[in-house]
């Protein structure tokens, strides 16, 4: 079970005051600091999950619900994320709930320890002293310039990239891809991720940080997605032949760790995804695509709706009914056109 924590997170339980319900999409609630948002709920309805929360864990924050929602509920995977509006006290929070645990894949682990070379055991060595540091070296792999907001000391951050560069022969990259496969060592597989950034011209780095979201150790996932965040909006975000990492790509939109779903989505869209490749992924697991399309939150439903938009052809702007309909294959033969919104 994953459980991650969100520093901005300020949201504490509250009265339930106003509900929307839809199947799937978002539903609203106004809570004490800001508005809440349940996606993806398909049993289980807003309030009453509100209330639930309310009742196991009364002292909790509630941006820590997806621990009592695994762990209590019943869920197959839950995330909460909260966002603070700027200029303002109010903070939005967005609950992720899946319910249906036949779609949750992660990837195994292995059960071996491999050999590695100085550079690699000094970069392991970082990763368990000090995993921030390691995160900060992932999101800034590719564009180093401005980094003070990052909070790392320049130094020790410079140290680190220094290391990472020298893991750059043919050598390495396989051994990156071993480790991923095969090392036991969270460590291990987190530095291997991390050394893939160094070879993002081959699309079996980009396969391969996908599948490291899909690790069950947290540490290894967040060191994905720093790189990954990082890069979709640095120069090395290219084109990407995306079939043969489908197997991680359908775990992500089946539900498995939906704190990084939406990161996963604007890469497709940023590295151009096949849009047939695309469209397939959106129609056998349709589910979750369409909840955060549904959503409220701005910032959740515009990576599903670009997805949407790129594999599609079609602009349904937030038009949850037609989006629906279309992965439904019931406007495939139909001439809709109406305005973005």
């Amino acid at each position: 079970m994953r459980f991650m924590t969100n520093t901005r997170s300020m949201l504490c339980a509250a009265v339930l005051l106003l509900t929307t319900a839809s199947p799937g999409a978002g539903q609203v609630m106004e809570g004490p600091d800001g508005p809440v948002e349940f996606v993806g709920l398909k049993e289980w309805r807003a309030r009453d999950l509100f209330e639930a929360i309310q009742e196991l864990a009364p002292d909790q924050p509630f941006h820590a619900c997806a621990a009592v929602m695994e762990l209590e509920l019943g869920f197959a995977e839950a995330a909460a994320m909260s966002y603070r509006t700027r200029g303002s006290d109010e903070v939005y929070t967005v609950v992720v709930g899946v319910e249906d645990l036949t779609r949750v894949r992660y990837r195994a682990v292995g059960s071996e320890t491999l050999g590695l070379p100085d550079t690699w055991r000094k970069l392991k060595a970082t990763a368990e002293e000090d995993l921030y540091i390691l995160t900060s070296a992932a999101r800034t792999l590719h564009s180093r310039e401005d980094t003070e907001w990052i909070g790392a000391d320049p130094e020790v951050l410079e140290e680190v990239w220094t290391r990472i560069d020298r893991a750059d022969g043919r050598r390495d990259h396989r051994l990156a891809h071993e480790l991923l496969a095969r090392d036991v060592s969270w460590s291990a597989r987190a530095i291997a991720t991390l050394v893939l950034g160094n070879f993002m011209d081959r699309d079996t780095s980009w396969h391969g940080l996908v599948l490291s979201l899909t690790d069950p150790e947290d540490r290894v996932t967040h060191v994905a997605q720093s790189l990954l965040q990082g890069l979709i909006y640095s120069d090395s975000r290219r084109p990407v032949e995306w079939s043969a990492a489908r197997e991680p790509l359908l775990a992500h939109f089946g539900g498995t760790n939906p704190w990084s779903f939406d990161l996963v989505l604007r890469v497709l869209v940023a590295t151009e995804v096949d849009p047939e490749f695309g469209r397939q992924l959106a129609r056998e697991r349709p589910d979750l695509l369409l909840a955060y399309a549904g959503a409220e939150h701005r910032g959740t439903r515009q990576p599903a709706i670009a997805f949407l938009r790129t594999v599609s052809g079609e602009d349904f702007g937030t038009d949850l009914q037609a989006w629906t309909a279309w992965i439904n294959g019931q406007s495939d033969d139909r001439d809709q056109s109406p305005p973005a919104r």
